[in-house]
């Protein structure tokens, strides 16, 4: 009787679906996110599931759907899983990154802190917490709780690539190295299902392009090129992927008799990933160089359109209005850049390039970065805009 029992449950779970048992897992979610969704909405439209399994069923989903790019139904999943499982640090951790990447900056400190108060020792929490104090400017706390991440998991692979980038900024490149380094290691091996993970286009990623980027960075900081190309041409032979090319392009752009070679390739990178907004800004800059503005003015807004507020394609944009004249156009586009300025280091840095330029020319006195946009700023920008030396 048990086993006939048996055969007939076995024979209800293959009616239902044979694949939800199968494919509605974490493992799943890395080989091909999107697989996960009916699946596990299959396993939700059973009756007889617990608690415990319902939620890894939403929460499985909800990561297919976070890596998918469809965040509004992640952060669903992630909230039924959360109520259901409601100490589980993990579903805290990617629920708080939907939060970031829709911009709910209240919700995405909430829900770290609340992930962290779970389980302090949990290294993918640890990192998530040095993540946000990144993003809300305390560096040199980030670096610490990366460490902490590094000490309880030596393959947590986001720490080891936040770790090295803030070696990097620090100009410690030996550190930064090691780190890039381990991060290759594991990413290679596969440890933590870490050959993956989402940019901040929520496209998913290879961690090993990462790991050699990083790398490659710092040994072009510190004046180690032949390390530094080889580190770029591993990374663009990892897939040829849109960000690898860049990266080599913007290397060779360099090197006046290389410039081609760095045209290539951001025409290759653009036609991989017409809406990769990095790729396009710096096809943009390699077309200026070559004094191809028309096509240069293309490019910047096209990384606009892709990304309305990416700073610094907005200042490259308004530069080529000014090459034809536009000046209200140029000075539309700065004023956007300096609302959105701070959002991101990239950003942060681009506004400082504007304001010193303003200063440069004599329009602008003030230290710092303005804290809103005045009429005296305004003028500073149209006359910046009018002069083709500023």
């Amino acid at each position: 009787m048990h086993r006939r029992n048996a055969l007939v449950v076995a024979w209800v779970l293959g009616a239902m679906s044979s694949a939800s048992a199968v494919e509605c897992t974490m493992g799943q979610v890395a080989i091909d996110s999107a697989s996960v969704i009916t699946p596990c909405g299959e396993l939700l439209a059973a009756h007889n599931l617990s608690d415990r399994d319902r939620a890894q069923a939403h929460f499985v989903r909800g990561r297919g759907y976070h890596r998918t790019q469809r965040l509004n139904e992640a952060a669903e999943d992630y909230r039924a899983a959360f109520a259901l499982d409601p100490k589980n640090e993990e579903i805290l951790v990617s629920w708080s990154n939907v939060d970031l990447r829709l911009r709910r900056m209240d919700d995405y400190k909430r829900r770290v802190e609340q992930a962290y108060a779970l389980n302090p020792k949990n290294p993918r929490v640890l990192r998530t917490v040095g993540a946000l104090l990144f993003n809300f400017g305390e560096g040199d706390k980030a670096f610490e709780f990366y460490s902490k991440a590094i000490e309880v998991d030596p393959t947590e692979g986001f720490a080891l690539y936040y770790r090295a980038r803030e070696y990097r900024f620090k100009r410690k490149f030996a550190e930064a190295i090691a780190d890039a380094s381990a991060l290759l290691a594991v990413s290679q091996a596969g440890l933590n299902d870490a050959r993956s993970f989402l940019d901040e286009d929520g496209i998913v990623r290879d961690f090993r392009v990462k790991a050699l980027l990083e790398r490659a960075y710092s040994y072009q900081d510190s004046g180690r090129l032949d390390l530094a190309e080889k580190d770029y041409d591993a990374a663009v032979d990892v897939g040829r992927s849109a960000p690898a090319l860049a990266a080599r392009a913007h290397f060779l752009g360099f090197y006046v008799q290389r410039k081609d070679d760095a045209l290539r390739d951001l025409t290759e990178a653009v036609h991989t990933e017409p809406r990769n907004s990095a790729a396009l800004y710096e096809l943009g800059i390699s077309l200026a160089g070559f004094k191809r503005f028309e096509e240069a003015f293309a490019a910047f807004d096209a990384a606009v359109t892709a990304r309305p507020d990416y700073t610094r394609g907005l200042v490259m944009r308004a530069r080529m209005h000014r090459q034809f004249g536009r000046t209200d156009a140029a000075v539309r586009d700065l004023k956007t850049a300096v609302s959105l300025g701070r959002r991101d280091l990239d950003g942060l840095k681009e506004l400082n390039g504007l304001m010193n330029a303003l200063r440069h020319a004599g329009y602008w006195s003030e230290p710092g970065l303005p804290s809103g946009q005045t009429r005296d700023l305004d003028d500073a920008m149209r006359a910046c805009m009018i002069d083709p030396q500023c």
